[in-house]
């Protein structure tokens, strides 16, 4: 047997298996983004997002006002059992609070000391409700036909990218201030797990000025203990 025949048979088994692995690739593809209903995808990431224990997020919330952009809420934050713990800034004014049971520490942004409140869940205020419970935001009466925008990857997460326009939302206090609401939400396909999400609202007062609140989610039912500030 010559070179050249022996070259040609060689050929073979590489591209059988170019071929099965195109073939593989696109069976993948099917599955995880072709037979996507985004329905029950999306209501089973929200439905998992609320029921879980406990979860670590990163919000960043921006006001457009007549063309002009300010930062609203900029803050990184935790929620577990019966305590949460956010840091960051909302409008330019630094911000950290604690709630670990019935006990809320509140820093002081000029001196730097806590002030300690016994008695009382801030998480049952409207008071920094976003910041400190970003998911109540992502309550729906009826969420309606989400519609598949394609595929995204949040890091190296492959996600699902669904948008959702016009929602009845839950929050009487979101109903209050903002209208017109869209809806975006990445969701982990494999997992169904929420991974970001993010609002872009009109407010009800002025037209020309918006929303867009962008909230990036991990840590989902991950063991978070959560200590007092010394």
């Amino acid at each position: 047997m010559d070179r050249n025949e022996i070259m040609r048979r060689a050929k073979w088994p590489l591209i059988f298996l170019l071929v099965a692995a195109g073939v593989a690739g696109a069976i993948l593809y099917y599955y995880y983004f072709i037979r996507i209903e985004p329905g029950p995808l999306l209501e089973s990431a929200l439905s998992q997002a609320h029921q879980a224990k406990s979860y670590s997020y990163t919000l960043d919330s921006e006001l457009d006002i007549g063309g002009k952009k300010q930062k609203w809420i900029q803050v990184q934050g935790q929620q577990a059992a019966e305590s949460y713990h956010f840091q960051g800034e909302t409008l330019g004014t630094p911000v950290e609070i604690y709630q670990i049971g019935m006990r809320s520490y509140t820093k002081d942004p000029v001196s730097g000391n806590w002030t300690i409140l016994d008695g009382v869940d801030l998480s049952t205020q409207q008071l920094y409700m976003a910041e400190i419970d970003p998911l109540s935001s992502f309550q729906f009466k009826n969420i309606g036909e989400p519609l598949l925008l394609g595929k995204e990857e949040v890091g190296n997460i492959k996600c699902a990218l669904l948008e959702l326009e016009q929602p009845k939302v839950e929050s009487k206090y979101m109903e209050i201030w903002w209208k017109d609401f869209t809806y975006r939400f990445w969701i982990d396909r494999r997992k169904e797990q929420l991974v970001k999400a993010e609002i872009t609202a009109v407010s009800t007062q002025s037209r020309d000025t918006s929303l867009t609140m962008t909230v990036d989610f991990k840590d989902f039912n991950r063991k978070i203990k959560i200590n007092p500030p010394i």
